[in-house]
């Protein structure tokens, strides 16, 4: 009997013993309840990953030709070049990108914008006349001429556009039978500009009608109110071959005056007309003797960015004509008697 009670105790005493851990003593502190449940700690917001806004190749490229206009030429060149790093054979991106370079003076980059274009397109007029303006820029006048033919093969209606490109690169060339076609056809265009007295004056020289041209200019300049600067400063130079100094003196002064006033016309004959105009009166000035003058004009054109050499040999002229020619001291002559 007494081990029929054990046996019953013992499912007893774990429960005893579980309930004797669970609860704590009489002398044990109680814990205290929060008085209100803590805030829950909040999460980090997520920010949402932008997506990219897409732009086009066309979009970069008319942004290109808004900034170009607005005389951005960094910020046209980026867009351009975005519009050509998506769309490799964008031609015009290519044409509009050089043309930004050619406006920085960036040649080569031009030139390469040019044949990059021609390369997709051979047929592209546009890529054309940017070639040709950039070979007359870096002194390659002739293979301008013919970058010009072919853009005006492809498109006769720029002829107007790029005719003093045209007309300047044969003056370099010294493409005497250019220069004579080129003048008919402004003079046939314009048959009432008073620079038409100028295109067909200059061939007059060039071909060697030089007194021919010295009547035309001198009509031209009586017919014309208030002559411009260009019809003086050709006339200058027809005078000049014909040896007429001071006729070509009074003449490229009278150039001189008016450039002084704002006239702006010398800029269809020459890329940099203030040195031209300077180096026409100091051969001119040398050749009427008046040789202090014609050094003090050749260095001015040498200061403001002509080559020394190429006005060496006159400067030295002027220079050696001023200096009195030595008088022979006079001897006693002696006799001897034998």
């Amino acid at each position: 009997m007494r081990a029929k009670k054990i046996v019953l105790l013992l499912p007893i005493l774990p429960l005893a013993l579980l309930l004797s851990c669970t609860y704590p003593t009489p002398d044990a502190p109680r814990l205290r309840l929060p008085t209100r449940a803590p805030s829950p700690t909040p999460s980090p917001t997520s920010t949402p990953t932008p997506t990219p806004v897409y732009v086009s190749p066309l979009n970069y490229y008319i942004d290109g030709l808004v900034r170009q206009s607005a005389g951005d030429p960094r910020g046209a060149l980026q867009s351009f070049t975005w519009a050509i790093a998506q769309r490799p054979d964008f031609v015009l991106a290519y044409v509009k990108r050089g043309s930004v370079y050619l406006s920085l003076g960036k040649l080569n980059q031009a030139l390469a914008d040019a044949d990059a274009a021609l390369k997709l397109n051979s047929a592209e007029p546009s890529a054309w006349l940017l070639r040709g303006e950039t070979l007359r820029l870096l002194g390659r006048p002739r293979r301008a001429l013919e970058a010009f033919d072919r853009a005006l093969a492809l498109d006769p209606t720029l002829r107007p556009d790029i005719f003093r490109s045209r007309w300047l690169a044969a003056l370099e060339a010294h493409d005497v039978k250019r220069l004579v076609t080129l003048s008919q056809e402004f003079v046939f265009h314009n048959p009432d500009d008073p620079m038409r007295y100028y295109y067909r004056g200059w061939a007059l020289i060039q071909s060697g009608e030089s007194g021919t041209a010295v009547r035309y200019l001198v009509r031209g300049i009586e017919k014309t109110p208030d002559p411009p600067a260009l019809l003086w400063f050709t006339l200058g130079h027809a005078y000049a071959a014909e040896e007429a100094w001071r006729e070509a003196v009074t003449s490229f002064e009278t150039t001189r005056l008016l450039v002084e006033r704002g006239d702006s016309t010398l800029a269809l004959h020459s890329e940099r007309p203030i040195i031209e105009l300077f180096g026409a009166l100091g051969r001119a000035y040398l050749g009427a003797r008046r040789c202090a003058d014609a050094e003090a004009m050749l260095e001015y054109a040498v200061l403001i960015g002509a080559s020394p050499h190429e006005y060496a040999s006159p400067l030295e002229e002027a220079r050696l004509c001023q200096t009195p020619t030595p008088t022979p001291t006079a001897y006693p002559t002696l006799r001897f008697t034998q």
